[in-house]
Protein backbone atom coordinates (compact mmCIF):
# COMPACT_ATOMS: atom_id res chain seq x y z
CA UNK A 1 0.00 0.00 0.00
CA UNK A 2 2.64 2.63 1.19
CA UNK A 3 4.60 1.69 -2.48
CA UNK A 4 1.69 2.66 -4.33
CA UNK A 5 0.76 5.57 -2.65
CA UNK A 6 4.30 6.96 -3.21
CA UNK A 7 3.83 5.70 -7.09
CA UNK A 8 0.78 7.86 -7.00
CA UNK A 9 2.55 10.95 -5.10
CA UNK A 10 5.44 10.64 -7.81
CA UNK A 11 2.93 11.05 -10.93
CA UNK A 12 0.80 14.05 -9.42
CA UNK A 13 4.58 15.92 -8.88
CA UNK A 14 5.33 15.16 -12.25
CA UNK A 15 2.17 16.01 -13.72
CA UNK A 16 2.23 18.98 -11.58
CA UNK A 17 5.97 20.41 -13.07
CA UNK A 18 4.59 19.43 -16.44
CA UNK A 19 2.14 21.28 -16.28
CA UNK A 20 4.09 24.19 -15.02
CA UNK A 21 6.67 23.26 -17.99
CA UNK A 22 3.37 23.42 -20.30
CA UNK A 23 2.05 26.94 -19.48
CA UNK A 24 5.91 28.39 -18.75
CA UNK A 25 6.25 27.67 -22.88
CA UNK A 26 2.82 29.23 -23.07
CA UNK A 27 3.33 32.66 -21.11
CA UNK A 28 7.07 32.89 -22.64
CA UNK A 29 5.00 32.49 -26.41
CA UNK A 30 1.76 34.27 -25.40
CA UNK A 31 2.70 36.48 -22.27
CA UNK A 32 5.87 39.48 -22.43
CA UNK A 33 7.76 38.21 -24.77
CA UNK A 34 11.43 39.50 -24.83
CA UNK A 35 10.92 41.42 -28.38
CA UNK A 36 7.55 41.89 -29.66
CA UNK A 37 6.36 39.66 -32.61
CA UNK A 38 5.62 41.84 -35.98
CA UNK A 39 3.35 40.53 -39.08
CA UNK A 40 1.46 42.30 -41.23
CA UNK A 41 -1.94 42.03 -42.02
CA UNK A 42 -4.80 42.46 -44.61
CA UNK A 43 -8.83 42.81 -43.97
CA UNK A 44 -11.26 42.30 -46.16
CA UNK A 45 -14.57 44.12 -44.76
CA UNK A 46 -18.07 43.32 -46.00
CA UNK A 47 -20.84 45.60 -45.28
CA UNK A 48 -24.40 44.03 -45.48
CA UNK A 49 -27.60 45.29 -43.59
CA UNK A 50 -27.25 43.00 -40.40
CA UNK A 51 -23.13 42.95 -39.91
CA UNK A 52 -19.94 43.47 -41.18
CA UNK A 53 -18.59 40.32 -42.30
CA UNK A 54 -14.72 39.79 -41.68
CA UNK A 55 -12.16 38.37 -43.26
CA UNK A 56 -8.62 38.93 -41.81
CA UNK A 57 -5.41 37.11 -42.88
CA UNK A 58 -2.05 37.59 -40.87
CA UNK A 59 1.03 37.59 -43.12
CA UNK A 60 4.80 37.68 -41.86
CA UNK A 61 3.70 35.48 -38.77
CA UNK A 62 6.76 33.81 -36.71
CA UNK A 63 6.98 30.16 -35.70
CA UNK A 64 5.78 30.75 -32.31
CA UNK A 65 2.16 30.52 -30.56
CA UNK A 66 0.09 33.72 -30.73
CA UNK A 67 -3.24 34.39 -29.03
CA UNK A 68 -5.97 36.31 -31.46
CA UNK A 69 -7.78 38.75 -29.14
CA UNK A 70 -11.29 39.02 -31.50
CA UNK A 71 -13.42 42.25 -30.88
CA UNK A 72 -15.42 42.14 -27.95
CA UNK A 73 -18.67 42.14 -30.02
CA UNK A 74 -17.66 39.43 -32.76
CA UNK A 75 -19.61 36.18 -33.49
CA UNK A 76 -19.22 33.28 -35.40
CA UNK A 77 -15.18 32.96 -35.64
CA UNK A 78 -13.73 30.50 -37.41
CA UNK A 79 -10.42 29.70 -39.18
CA UNK A 80 -10.85 30.80 -43.25
CA UNK A 81 -9.43 28.64 -46.01
CA UNK A 82 -8.03 31.32 -48.42
CA UNK A 83 -5.08 29.37 -49.05
CA UNK A 84 -4.66 24.87 -48.49
CA UNK A 85 -2.42 26.30 -45.26
CA UNK A 86 -4.40 29.49 -43.59
CA UNK A 87 -5.71 27.22 -41.46
CA UNK A 88 -3.49 24.65 -40.22
CA UNK A 89 -2.19 26.68 -37.07
CA UNK A 90 -5.77 27.90 -36.25
CA UNK A 91 -6.76 26.13 -33.48
CA UNK A 92 -10.74 24.75 -32.78
CA UNK A 93 -12.32 27.96 -31.78
CA UNK A 94 -9.88 30.51 -33.64
CA UNK A 95 -8.93 32.20 -30.80
CA UNK A 96 -5.02 31.20 -30.89
CA UNK A 97 -2.57 30.45 -33.98
CA UNK A 98 -0.28 27.81 -32.74
CA UNK A 99 2.99 26.86 -33.28
CA UNK A 100 4.16 25.89 -36.95
CA UNK A 101 6.16 26.85 -40.09
CA UNK A 102 3.12 28.28 -42.16
CA UNK A 103 3.55 32.15 -42.18
CA UNK A 104 0.00 33.13 -43.41
CA UNK A 105 -3.00 32.80 -41.48
CA UNK A 106 -6.93 33.61 -42.21
CA UNK A 107 -9.80 33.77 -40.15
CA UNK A 108 -13.59 35.16 -40.45
CA UNK A 109 -15.90 36.38 -37.93
CA UNK A 110 -19.12 39.25 -37.85
CA UNK A 111 -19.78 42.21 -36.17
CA UNK A 112 -23.12 42.42 -36.03
CA UNK A 113 -25.18 45.62 -35.98
CA UNK A 114 -27.56 46.58 -33.30
CA UNK A 115 -28.99 49.21 -35.41
CA UNK A 116 -29.47 50.23 -39.31
CA UNK A 117 -26.82 52.59 -40.41
CA UNK A 118 -28.63 55.83 -40.90
CA UNK A 119 -26.23 59.21 -41.24
CA UNK A 120 -22.91 58.00 -39.38
CA UNK A 121 -21.54 54.96 -37.73
CA UNK A 122 -18.60 54.07 -35.76
CA UNK A 123 -16.77 51.03 -35.47
CA UNK A 124 -14.73 50.88 -32.11
CA UNK A 125 -11.73 48.09 -32.71
CA UNK A 126 -13.77 46.16 -34.84
CA UNK A 127 -10.41 44.13 -35.65
CA UNK A 128 -9.11 41.43 -34.40
CA UNK A 129 -5.00 41.46 -32.52
CA UNK A 130 -2.47 38.88 -31.48
CA UNK A 131 -1.43 39.72 -28.15
CA UNK A 132 1.90 41.11 -27.70
CA UNK A 133 2.36 41.53 -31.25
CA UNK A 134 2.94 44.52 -33.46
CA UNK A 135 1.01 44.96 -36.94
CA UNK A 136 3.46 46.98 -39.01
CA UNK A 137 1.26 47.45 -41.93
CA UNK A 138 -2.21 46.92 -43.02
CA UNK A 139 -4.42 46.77 -46.06
CA UNK A 140 -8.02 46.85 -45.64
CA UNK A 141 -10.20 46.51 -48.12
CA UNK A 142 -13.58 47.59 -47.91
CA UNK A 143 -17.09 46.30 -50.04
CA UNK A 144 -20.62 47.87 -49.46
CA UNK A 145 -23.14 45.17 -50.50
CA UNK A 146 -25.90 47.13 -48.42
CA UNK A 147 -26.27 50.14 -50.86
CA UNK A 148 -25.90 53.04 -48.26
CA UNK A 149 -23.13 54.72 -50.26
CA UNK A 150 -21.69 57.71 -48.16
CA UNK A 151 -17.50 57.26 -47.57
CA UNK A 152 -15.75 55.21 -45.22
CA UNK A 153 -12.65 56.20 -42.63
CA UNK A 154 -9.99 54.14 -41.60
CA UNK A 155 -7.11 56.41 -40.90
CA UNK A 156 -5.18 54.62 -43.19
CA UNK A 157 -4.31 56.22 -46.54
CA UNK A 158 -7.38 55.75 -49.27
CA UNK A 159 -5.43 54.50 -52.86
CA UNK A 160 -8.73 54.34 -54.54
CA UNK A 161 -12.65 53.79 -54.13
CA UNK A 162 -15.30 52.73 -57.15
CA UNK A 163 -18.73 52.93 -57.24
CA UNK A 164 -20.52 50.51 -59.09
CA UNK A 165 -24.26 49.27 -59.45
CA UNK A 166 -24.58 46.66 -56.63
CA UNK A 167 -21.49 47.38 -54.90
CA UNK A 168 -19.03 50.54 -53.38
CA UNK A 169 -15.37 49.41 -53.13
CA UNK A 170 -12.76 51.64 -50.96
CA UNK A 171 -8.63 50.50 -50.52
CA UNK A 172 -6.53 51.45 -47.78
CA UNK A 173 -3.16 51.10 -47.11
CA UNK A 174 -0.85 52.19 -44.44
CA UNK A 175 1.55 51.69 -41.76
CA UNK A 176 0.38 50.18 -38.05
CA UNK A 177 -2.65 49.03 -37.89
CA UNK A 178 -6.59 49.57 -37.72
CA UNK A 179 -8.00 51.11 -34.20
CA UNK A 180 -11.22 52.67 -35.66
CA UNK A 181 -13.70 52.31 -39.04
CA UNK A 182 -15.99 55.02 -39.89
CA UNK A 183 -19.03 55.54 -42.01
CA UNK A 184 -20.89 58.57 -42.82
CA UNK A 185 -23.51 59.40 -45.56
CA UNK A 186 -22.62 62.56 -46.77
CA UNK A 187 -19.60 62.52 -49.14
CA UNK A 188 -17.17 64.88 -48.82
CA UNK A 189 -14.00 65.60 -51.83
CA UNK A 190 -10.20 64.85 -50.82
CA UNK A 191 -8.94 68.60 -50.38
CA UNK A 192 -5.08 67.53 -49.30
CA UNK A 193 -2.84 64.36 -49.77
CA UNK A 194 0.28 64.16 -48.20
CA UNK A 195 2.67 61.02 -47.18
CA UNK A 196 1.27 61.25 -43.55
CA UNK A 197 -2.05 63.56 -43.71
CA UNK A 198 -5.39 63.45 -45.93
CA UNK A 199 -8.05 66.14 -45.65
CA UNK A 200 -11.46 65.61 -46.67
CA UNK A 201 -14.40 68.42 -46.73
CA UNK A 202 -13.62 72.54 -46.62
CA UNK A 203 -10.62 73.72 -48.04
CA UNK A 204 -7.09 74.03 -46.65
CA UNK A 205 -4.01 76.72 -46.67
CA UNK A 206 -1.64 74.53 -48.60
CA UNK A 207 1.00 75.64 -46.70
CA UNK A 208 -0.91 74.80 -43.47
CA UNK A 209 -1.38 71.21 -44.75
CA UNK A 210 2.27 70.56 -45.85
CA UNK A 211 3.54 71.65 -41.96
CA UNK A 212 0.97 69.62 -40.89
CA UNK A 213 2.37 66.64 -42.78
CA UNK A 214 6.04 67.27 -42.42
CA UNK A 215 5.54 67.47 -38.65
CA UNK A 216 3.97 63.86 -38.37
CA UNK A 217 7.03 63.01 -41.20
CA UNK A 218 9.49 64.21 -37.92
CA UNK A 219 7.35 62.18 -35.56
CA UNK A 220 7.36 59.31 -37.40
CA UNK A 221 3.59 58.81 -37.07
CA UNK A 222 1.24 56.84 -38.86
CA UNK A 223 -1.39 58.56 -41.28
CA UNK A 224 -3.89 60.82 -40.26
CA UNK A 225 -7.36 61.96 -41.96
CA UNK A 226 -9.08 65.15 -41.05
CA UNK A 227 -12.73 65.93 -41.99
CA UNK A 228 -13.30 69.53 -42.20
CA UNK A 229 -17.07 69.95 -41.75
CA UNK A 230 -18.18 72.99 -40.66
CA UNK A 231 -22.13 71.11 -40.04
CA UNK A 232 -20.42 67.67 -38.85
CA UNK A 233 -20.82 66.52 -35.70
CA UNK A 234 -16.91 66.43 -33.94
CA UNK A 235 -15.13 63.05 -33.52
CA UNK A 236 -12.21 62.23 -32.73
CA UNK A 237 -10.18 58.71 -32.41
CA UNK A 238 -6.49 57.71 -32.46
CA UNK A 239 -5.95 58.01 -36.16
CA UNK A 240 -9.26 60.48 -37.82
CA UNK A 241 -10.89 63.36 -36.51
CA UNK A 242 -13.82 65.23 -37.76
CA UNK A 243 -13.64 68.92 -36.22
CA UNK A 244 -14.89 72.68 -37.08
CA UNK A 245 -11.75 74.16 -35.75
CA UNK A 246 -10.05 76.85 -37.55
CA UNK A 247 -6.87 75.68 -39.68
CA UNK A 248 -4.20 77.65 -36.97
CA UNK A 249 -6.29 75.75 -34.42
CA UNK A 250 -5.69 71.97 -35.98
CA UNK A 251 -1.93 71.88 -35.45
CA UNK A 252 -2.16 70.85 -31.61
CA UNK A 253 -4.95 68.14 -32.31
CA UNK A 254 -3.16 66.60 -35.10
CA UNK A 255 0.13 66.27 -33.71
CA UNK A 256 -1.90 65.06 -30.43
CA UNK A 257 -3.01 62.34 -32.52
CA UNK A 258 0.43 62.02 -34.41
CA UNK A 259 2.35 61.52 -31.09
CA UNK A 260 0.30 58.90 -29.45
CA UNK A 261 0.06 56.88 -32.41
CA UNK A 262 3.95 56.41 -31.73
CA UNK A 263 3.68 56.01 -27.67
CA UNK A 264 1.31 54.49 -25.29
CA UNK A 265 0.08 57.62 -23.52
CA UNK A 266 -3.03 57.78 -21.37
CA UNK A 267 -5.52 60.35 -22.59
CA UNK A 268 -4.92 61.92 -19.14
CA UNK A 269 -1.31 62.87 -19.96
CA UNK A 270 -2.12 65.95 -22.01
CA UNK A 271 1.24 67.51 -21.13
CA UNK A 272 3.67 64.37 -21.79
CA UNK A 273 1.89 63.94 -25.26
CA UNK A 274 2.51 67.98 -25.98
CA UNK A 275 6.21 67.72 -24.38
CA UNK A 276 6.86 64.52 -26.47
CA UNK A 277 5.48 65.99 -29.84
CA UNK A 278 7.22 69.39 -29.32
CA UNK A 279 10.74 67.66 -28.23
CA UNK A 280 10.51 65.48 -31.37
CA UNK A 281 9.69 68.14 -34.12
CA UNK A 282 11.15 70.72 -31.93
CA UNK A 283 8.80 73.44 -31.98
CA UNK A 284 6.40 74.03 -29.07
CA UNK A 285 2.74 71.63 -29.00
CA UNK A 286 -0.04 70.82 -27.07
CA UNK A 287 -1.64 72.47 -24.09
CA UNK A 288 -0.69 76.66 -22.70
CA UNK A 289 0.80 74.45 -19.98
CA UNK A 290 3.15 71.63 -22.04
CA UNK A 291 4.12 74.95 -24.66
CA UNK A 292 5.37 76.43 -21.88
CA UNK A 293 7.20 73.36 -20.07
CA UNK A 294 8.78 72.60 -23.32
CA UNK A 295 9.77 76.57 -23.42
CA UNK A 296 11.38 76.13 -19.87
CA UNK A 297 13.34 72.96 -20.69
CA UNK A 298 15.01 73.72 -23.59
CA UNK A 299 15.77 76.70 -22.24
CA UNK A 300 17.30 74.40 -19.37
CA UNK A 301 19.21 72.20 -21.34
CA UNK A 302 22.32 71.89 -23.28
CA UNK A 303 22.20 71.60 -26.65
CA UNK A 304 24.14 68.17 -26.24
CA UNK A 305 21.58 67.24 -23.51
CA UNK A 306 18.60 68.44 -25.84
CA UNK A 307 19.75 66.17 -28.80
CA UNK A 308 20.26 63.42 -27.08
CA UNK A 309 16.92 63.52 -25.12
CA UNK A 310 15.70 63.72 -29.10
CA UNK A 311 17.51 60.24 -29.21
CA UNK A 312 16.40 58.48 -26.37
CA UNK A 313 12.94 58.95 -27.18
CA UNK A 314 12.86 57.77 -30.43
CA UNK A 315 14.15 54.97 -28.76
CA UNK A 316 11.00 54.62 -26.76
CA UNK A 317 8.66 54.49 -29.79
CA UNK A 318 5.70 52.08 -29.26
CA UNK A 319 6.45 51.73 -25.37
CA UNK A 320 3.99 53.22 -22.92
CA UNK A 321 5.17 57.07 -22.02
CA UNK A 322 4.10 59.06 -18.78
CA UNK A 323 5.44 61.42 -16.52
CA UNK A 324 7.39 59.23 -14.47
CA UNK A 325 9.11 57.66 -17.80
CA UNK A 326 9.74 61.03 -19.69
CA UNK A 327 11.27 62.29 -16.22
CA UNK A 328 13.90 59.48 -16.30
CA UNK A 329 14.61 60.18 -19.56
CA UNK A 330 15.35 63.63 -18.64
CA UNK A 331 17.05 62.73 -15.51
CA UNK A 332 19.39 59.81 -17.84
CA UNK A 333 20.68 63.44 -20.40
CA UNK A 334 21.39 65.63 -17.47
CA UNK A 335 23.26 63.02 -14.82
CA UNK A 336 20.68 64.31 -11.98
CA UNK A 337 16.99 62.70 -10.81
CA UNK A 338 13.96 65.12 -12.00
CA UNK A 339 10.52 65.33 -11.07
CA UNK A 340 10.11 68.43 -13.90
CA UNK A 341 7.06 66.49 -15.58
CA UNK A 342 5.53 64.88 -12.58
CA UNK A 343 5.25 68.37 -11.13
CA UNK A 344 4.47 70.44 -14.00
CA UNK A 345 0.94 68.01 -14.56
CA UNK A 346 -0.09 69.43 -11.18
CA UNK A 347 0.87 73.17 -11.64
CA UNK A 348 3.29 75.66 -13.08
CA UNK A 349 6.88 74.23 -11.96
CA UNK A 350 10.65 75.34 -12.93
CA UNK A 351 12.99 73.18 -14.07
CA UNK A 352 14.92 71.53 -11.10
CA UNK A 353 17.39 68.79 -10.92
CA UNK A 354 17.62 67.17 -7.34
CA UNK A 355 20.21 65.96 -5.31
CA UNK A 356 19.55 62.48 -4.31
CA UNK A 357 22.66 62.05 -2.01
CA UNK A 358 21.54 62.10 2.08
CA UNK A 359 21.96 65.17 3.74
CA UNK A 360 23.36 64.84 7.29
CA UNK A 361 23.15 67.55 9.80
CA UNK A 362 26.31 66.76 12.72
CA UNK A 363 26.04 63.42 11.78
CA UNK A 364 22.34 62.61 11.97
CA UNK A 365 20.66 61.55 8.55
CA UNK A 366 18.06 64.20 7.32
CA UNK A 367 15.54 61.88 5.52
CA UNK A 368 13.59 64.73 4.12
CA UNK A 369 15.78 67.64 3.23
CA UNK A 370 16.52 67.50 -0.42
CA UNK A 371 18.88 69.82 -2.18
CA UNK A 372 18.47 70.66 -5.56
CA UNK A 373 19.73 72.12 -8.38
CA UNK A 374 18.38 75.35 -10.51
CA UNK A 375 20.24 77.32 -13.20
CA UNK A 376 23.39 76.22 -12.10
CA UNK A 377 22.90 77.05 -8.44
CA UNK A 378 22.61 74.38 -5.45
CA UNK A 379 19.94 74.93 -3.47
CA UNK A 380 18.61 74.07 0.17
CA UNK A 381 14.78 74.33 1.68
CA UNK A 382 16.09 76.94 4.40
CA UNK A 383 12.97 76.34 6.59
CA UNK A 384 13.81 72.79 7.08
CA UNK A 385 17.80 73.36 7.14
CA UNK A 386 18.12 76.15 9.06
CA UNK A 387 15.53 76.09 11.85
CA UNK A 388 17.52 72.47 12.58
CA UNK A 389 20.04 74.79 13.56
CA UNK A 390 18.19 76.42 16.09
CA UNK A 391 17.02 79.72 13.86
CA UNK A 392 13.38 80.49 13.29
CA UNK A 393 11.54 81.69 9.85
CA UNK A 394 8.37 83.71 9.23
CA UNK A 395 7.76 85.61 6.32
CA UNK A 396 5.25 88.41 4.97
CA UNK A 397 4.36 89.96 1.62
CA UNK A 398 7.82 92.19 1.56
CA UNK A 399 10.17 90.26 3.76
CA UNK A 400 12.10 87.04 5.17
CA UNK A 401 12.97 87.05 8.75
CA UNK A 402 15.24 84.23 10.25
CA UNK A 403 16.24 85.01 13.87
CA UNK A 404 18.25 82.99 16.10
CA UNK A 405 19.49 84.19 19.95
CA UNK A 406 21.97 86.13 18.64
CA UNK A 407 21.31 87.23 15.04
CA UNK A 408 18.34 88.57 13.43
CA UNK A 409 17.94 88.98 9.44
CA UNK A 410 15.58 90.33 7.10
CA UNK A 411 15.63 89.68 3.86
CA UNK A 412 13.85 92.24 1.45
CA UNK A 413 11.85 90.39 -1.46
CA UNK A 414 11.52 93.36 -3.49
CA UNK A 415 15.46 94.32 -3.48
CA UNK A 416 18.58 92.36 -3.24
CA UNK A 417 19.51 93.56 0.38
CA UNK A 418 19.70 92.49 4.29
CA UNK A 419 19.36 93.17 7.34
CA UNK A 420 21.59 91.59 10.34
CA UNK A 421 20.80 93.21 13.71
CA UNK A 422 20.07 96.74 12.33
CA UNK A 423 22.60 96.83 10.14
CA UNK A 424 21.87 97.04 5.88
CA UNK A 425 24.05 94.92 3.54
CA UNK A 426 23.51 95.18 0.04
CA UNK A 427 23.69 92.19 -2.60
CA UNK A 428 24.24 91.92 -6.24
CA UNK A 429 21.34 89.50 -6.67
CA UNK A 430 19.20 87.73 -3.92
CA UNK A 431 20.51 84.64 -2.24
CA UNK A 432 16.80 82.82 -2.03
CA UNK A 433 14.50 81.60 -4.37
CA UNK A 434 10.39 80.46 -4.19
CA UNK A 435 9.76 77.35 -5.50
CA UNK A 436 6.36 75.95 -5.00
CA UNK A 437 5.46 77.40 -1.33
CA UNK A 438 9.22 77.72 0.14
CA UNK A 439 11.83 79.96 -0.34
CA UNK A 440 15.16 78.08 -1.23
CA UNK A 441 18.31 79.44 -0.38
CA UNK A 442 22.12 79.12 -2.11
CA UNK A 443 24.49 77.14 -0.87
CA UNK A 444 27.38 79.67 -0.80
CA UNK A 445 24.62 81.90 1.49
CA UNK A 446 24.62 79.42 3.79
CA UNK A 447 28.17 79.01 4.22
CA UNK A 448 28.80 82.94 4.61
CA UNK A 449 26.20 83.97 6.32
CA UNK A 450 24.99 81.58 8.81
CA UNK A 451 28.37 80.01 9.20
CA UNK A 452 27.41 76.34 7.80
CA UNK A 453 30.17 73.91 6.44
CA UNK A 454 29.00 72.33 3.33
CA UNK A 455 30.86 69.20 2.62
CA UNK A 456 30.00 66.48 0.03
CA UNK A 457 31.06 63.17 -1.25
CA UNK A 458 29.66 60.55 -3.59
CA UNK A 459 26.87 59.32 -1.24
CA UNK A 460 26.61 62.13 1.06
CA UNK A 461 26.53 65.63 1.52
CA UNK A 462 27.52 66.65 5.21
CA UNK A 463 25.84 69.94 7.06
CA UNK A 464 27.65 71.23 10.28
CA UNK A 465 27.83 74.28 12.59
CA UNK A 466 30.94 76.88 12.26
CA UNK A 467 29.91 78.01 15.39
CA UNK A 468 29.34 75.09 17.40
CA UNK A 469 25.62 75.08 17.61
CA UNK A 470 24.11 71.76 17.38
CA UNK A 471 21.36 70.72 14.84
CA UNK A 472 18.02 70.59 16.30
Amino acid sequence: MKIILRIVGLLVVLNSVLLYMHYSRLADASGTPATQSRYIQEIEVINRTDALFVRHHFHNLDGGRHEILLPMESRNASCYLEIETSCMRINENATAILEGKESRQSISYEIPKTEKMVSRKLFREPFASLRNARSDSTILHVTDESGIGGMWVSGLELIGSKKMDMVDYSLFKGKGKVADLYWQEKELPQTYKGGRLSIFGDSIDAAIADQLNSALVKLNAGHIVILLDSKGKPLQTSRFLITQLEQTELSDLVLDRGVRSQFAISDKEQLVAGLAASITIDSPSGTKEAKKAFEVLKRSLSADQYDRLKSRLAEKQGERLDAVELDKLIGEVCGWKTSFVQKNTIGDYPFILEDTRMITMNGEAQEDIQAVLMEKQTLYPANKVLTRFGYSLSTNENSIYIESETENFRFSLRDPFYVLNGKRYELREKPFVLIDTEYYFEEDALRRLFQLSIQKNEETIIVKSMTGGESK
